[in-house]
């Protein structure tokens, strides 16, 4: 995806959210949301959303929009020909 794209991602450890924030960089987030533990799935003018009750969060996690009062849990994350890889 280019700068600004937006996705998740099912892995045997969970679900994740992944923003790429720049050519070369991205951002992985825990889709677990810190309002009340539902799954964050959706997204909307550059901010992740969770459908329960409306939280959003920046692509680093920050709370744009509550009821949540808690980031997401950001991780380590490269991004190297087109791959990106993560440490959860």
């Amino acid at each position: 995806a280019s700068p600004g794209g937006m996705a998740s991602a099912q892995t045997p450890l969970g679900t994740f959210l992944i923003a790429r924030t720049g050519t070369a960089s991205v951002s992985v987030l825990t889709a677990v949301c810190t309002h009340e533990g539902c799954t964050v799935t959706g997204s909307s003018m550059s901010a992740f959303v969770c459908a329960c009750h409306g939280s959003a969060f920046s692509t680093s996690g920050w709370v744009v929009m509550g009821p949540a009062n808690r980031p997401l849990q950001q991780f380590n994350a490269q991004l190297t020909d087109g791959v990106v890889t993560f440490t959860a």
